[in-house]
């Protein structure tokens, strides 16, 4: 028979090729067979006779078989319910059409095509194999790639596509433990097809990823979590192993990694009787996690409310001790005020914003009568004496009441958390939801026998479907995954860690492999490192291809080509941070997240967290080493700080690797290590010392990077010790000009200094007030035109480059000028008056000392008034007297915007 025209099945089996004959009479078939005169007789509903099929074009489509992709097919014929396939090596298989998935390749569409050609031309160029000199890894692998499932996040990648998000129909489990926005991150993920999670450090980056793998696994689908190192997995095989989860993942990667999986092999799953729950005990533990969940949700809320107070509180408390400073050096005298009603710190400030104003007015009986009915003041001294010296009484009692609250707030929490005993609450969610884990797994591998299939390695292209069945959890790296698995397979999904380092190529390789993608990192550690020379041959050969600038492999990572490339892109930002000191981690939230982390460490000052050692005066840089630096940490630093080795880590990091090689040479038998920032990264120790190397450093310097700066600091637990060259609080307008001098802040020395720092958090509450006040009085003009500049700041400042910088507004000029040695008479009497203050002055938030003064000069009230021009020519000569650069804003003028940022721009350049 012709098996190019007919499909005959006898009992559900292809037999066409062995039949001479076939015929229906009699209400049965007769069929002839080849070298046989023998006819057969079969019932009618043991044969099917299909004829004269439809050939498939199999120009870019794929076709998958229960899962696994098919490579080798010559020939598709459809019969209508029943497919045969053809294979090269002449053999052939029929299907129901139920069984099998045709699909279009997403090449066949311009667009994407277009991009994986310039994916192919970098990958040419990118990246080369050390065993082949012509043609890289990643460059056979492109070539292999002629078809693309549309179900694979590359192929929404390639195109851009709008992407519509799975309905979460279940509620997830979190063996690993959580809290609110790994949570979040867990739910995005599991709802696909892409999501975000960036992870700073220290927030549980691993524990996220370990309960997206639970919530995946629990309901039978496939995981591969690939990173471009081997650390960043291994850590993941880690925890699993800590728990006893391990046989469920295959470490693969690299061939070493491979053959050790393959050869190490057990065929033995282990004991899971233990396990196993019965139908009644799961029912019961998903029915008590979702009340549990219910109440957890709302103690995790309470619990980041409490460390976000802390953390204003330890401000506040630094804050105040700046302002003692300043009340003591002024000599303001201890007032009396007697009330029947509670001074809280929203009733200061009003007293503050109202006595300020009424400066230099006479102390009515009706202010006082006032102050008896609004405040419930009977007694006071606030009639004897100036608005000066009553307001700055106000300011320190607001600071005190402010920080009381803050204190009795946090007990309030606490008091709650602990009732509720929410540290077992959160111990008890976990187990529970490891028990129902684990006997779901128990579950689905009594199913299958009891001894372990052995696999050899040609499983991994031959039928991956089937082998991660039994491993439904791949480790490997990000270049590898698409190698280890057969053509066109596609987990449900792909974890990328370490995304930041991950580049745009490499990246889509793994991104061939998923129906779902979860992108791990943080754009504000390394980046993935480009030589100069690939950097700008990627750049000729982006500019070639006309795509989306998120595309360009030497502008982005893959995390921030996702980010860029996709709208409303799922993202959650890992906040709780579980790391470092308090004080160490505030230089990297305050300075690169914004303060949006929340901190959940303990403070444990027993030692000063953050130290600074400075170099004597002179150049002892030469090119990327540093001879006096290495003399200082061990002359001086590991004697004077009495570090035990053996009870605490120490770590000795330095941006070069000649500096830290040095440091190797020095270090002998002590259980010391160093290396360079870059090697340090996803690692921590409890004491960090950082020893920068540079004799000056400016902005943009390989040393001063961000991403950098970010890391080092964040390796440290309990102490980070900064060794730097003399005057480097200098370096204004850098990275670690601006660590020097938050280290010299939170450690009380800026106290030195000819100049106040600004007082933050009293001037902020304060600006919020009187913006209110100001909206409701009379002022209408003079509020519009510094409204306006209010706006204009609050969006320069907005800028990346002017991340480390804040405002406040109408801050007193004495509260500014420490010394007033170097005034005049006139000049000392304008700059004390309380009346005089500063429109807007914008501050380094490392140390809160002033940047700019921006003064707001309405037209009528400036240009036509001499004896105003007159102060604003007096306070321009105080401020320039005390090195505090100032800005004049016209109503009248445009481009504030513009003027502003140039500023800026030109004082960070010094």
């Amino acid at each position: 028979m012709d098996v190019n025209k007919h499909l005959i099945l006898i009992k559900n089996i292809d037999k066409t090729k062995q039949i001479v004959d076939c015929a229906f009479q009699d209400g049965q078939w007769n069929v002839k067979f080849q070298n046989n005169d023998r006819i057969y007789q079969y019932r009618k509903h043991n044969v099917v006779w299909h004829r004269n099929p439809k050939i498939l074009d199999l120009h870019n489509r794929i076709i998958y078989a229960d899962g696994q992709p098919l490579s080798g097919i010559q020939v598709v014929q459809d019969f209508g319910d029943t497919i045969r396939l053809v294979f090269t090596r002449g053999f052939h298989k029929v299907y129901k059409r139920s069984q099998l998935v045709v699909e279009e390749s997403c090449l066949a569409n311009e667009k994407s095509s277009n991009c994986l050609g310039y994916l192919k031309t970098l990958a040419e160029h990118v990246s080369a194999n050390p065993e082949d000199e012509n043609v890289s890894f990643l460059s056979k692998q492109y070539n292999r790639m002629t078809t693309i499932s549309p179900r694979s996040v590359l192929a929404l990648y390639l195109e851009r596509k709008t992407f519509t998000r799975n309905p979460v129909t279940s509620n997830p489990i979190f063996p690993f433990g959580l809290n609110a926005s790994q949570k979040s991150a867990t739910e995005k993920a599991i709802a696909g097809p892409i999501s975000v999670i960036e992870g700073p450090p220290g927030t549980g980056k691993t524990q996220t990823i370990l309960n997206i793998i639970a919530n995946a696994v629990i309901y039978n689908k496939t995981v591969a979590v690939v990173s471009n190192n081997n650390a960043a997995t291994a850590n993941v095989l880690e925890k699993l192993q800590k728990y006893g989860l391990d046989f469920i993942a295959a470490y693969l990667g690299n061939h070493s990694n491979k053959e050790q999986f393959f050869d190490e092999q057990t065929g033995s799953y282990p004991d899971m009787t233990d396990w196993l729950l019965s139908e009644e005990e799961s029912h019961r533990i998903k029915n008590d996690l979702v009340e549990l969940q219910i109440k957890l949700n709302e103690m995790l809320v309470l619990n980041n409310i409490r460390a976000q107070l802390q953390q204003e509180l330890a401000m506040l408390q630094t804050e105040f001790q700046y302002y003692e400073d300043y009340y003591s050096r002024n000599k303001y005298k201890q007032l009396r005020i007697n009330a029947f009603l509670r001074f809280d710190a929203e009733k200061l400030m009003k007293m503050i914003i109202t006595y300020k104003g009424d400066a230099g007015k006479k102390n009515s009986l009706k202010k006082r009568i006032y102050n008896f009915f609004v405040y419930g003041i009977y007694k006071s001294d606030l009639h004897k004496y100036d608005a000066e010296t009553v307001v700055s009484h106000l300011q320190r009692t607001y600071y005190e009441v402010k920080i009381t609250e803050h204190n009795k707030e946090i007990k309030s929490l606490t008091c709650r958390l602990g009732s509720y005993d929410f540290n077992q609450a959160m111990a008890a969610f976990s187990d529970q939801s490891m028990r129902l884990f684990k006997s779901n797994l128990a579950k689905k591998y009594r199913e299958q026998d009891k001894k372990r299939p052995v696999y050899k390695s040609d499983v991994l292209w031959k039928n991956t479907a089937q082998f991660v069945q039994d491993y439904p959890v791949v480790l490997s790296t990000t270049h590898s995954l698409r190698n280890n698995v057969s053509e066109n397979f596609l987990f449900d999904y792909v974890l990328i860690d370490e995304a930041s380092q991950v580049d745009v190529v490499t990246g889509a390789l793994a991104l061939s492999c998923a129906k779902n993608a979860v992108i791990v990192g943080d754009t504000k550690q390394l980046p993935n490192v480009i030589t100069t020379e690939v950097r700008e041959k990627a750049r000729k050969i982006f500019d070639a291809y006309r795509l989306h600038a998120g595309y360009n492999y030497a502008e982005h990572s893959l995390l921030s080509s996702i980010v860029s490339l996709f709208d409303n892109l799922p993202r959650t930002l890992l906040k709780e941070h579980y790391r470092c000191h308090p004080k160490i981690i505030g230089f990297c939230n305050q300075k690169f997240y914004n303060n949006e982390l929340v901190v959940l460490t303990e403070s444990n000052d027993i030692k000063k967290p953050l130290l600074l050692y400075k170099t004597v005066k002179g150049n002892h840089a030469r090119g990327t080493f540093n001879q006096r630096q290495i003399d200082v940490v061990f002359n001086e630093i590991l004697p004077e700080q009495d570090i035990d080795t053996d009870k605490q880590s120490l770590g000795i990091i330095s941006p070069y690797r000649q500096q830290a090689n040095e440091f190797d040479q020095y270090i002998g038998t002590q259980n010391i290590e160093a290396d360079t920032v870059h090697k340090f990264q996803g690692r921590e120790k409890d004491i960090i010392i950082l020893s920068t190397v540079a004799n000056e450093i400016n902005k943009d310097d390989f040393v001063d990077d961000a991403n950098l700066i970010n890391v080092a600091v964040s390796r440290a637990v309990d102490q980070l010790i900064v060794v730097t060259a003399d005057g480097s609080e200098e370096w204004h307008g850098t990275n670690l000009g601006d660590l020097i001098r938050y280290i010299k802040y939170n450690n009380f020395e800026i106290i030195e200094s000819q100049i106040y720092s600004v007082f933050d958090l009293l001037y902020k509450s304060y600006s919020e007030k009187l913006l209110k006040v100001m909206k409701k009085s009379q002022q209408v003009s003079e509020f519009s035109s510094e409204n306006l500049i209010n706006l204009v700041l609050k969006k320069v400042l907005a800028h990346d480059e002017f991340r480390s910088l804040d405002f406040v507004l109408h801050q007193p000029l004495r509260m500014l000028i420490k010394n007033p040695d170097k005034l005049s008479k006139d000049e000392f009497n304008y700059a004390m008056n309380i009346l005089t203050h500063t429109d807007f002055v914008i501050f380094n938030k490392m140390d809160k000392m002033p940047v700019l003064v921006v003064e707001v000069d309405g037209h009528a009230y400036h240009a036509r008034n001499p004896k105003q021009l007159k102060r604003d020519q007096m306070k321009d000569r105080i401020l320039e007297k005390y090195g505090i650069p100032i800005i004049r804003m016209k109503t009248t003028g445009s481009e504030e915007e513009m003027i502003l940022r140039e500023k800026l721009i030109e004082l960070k350049r010094g």
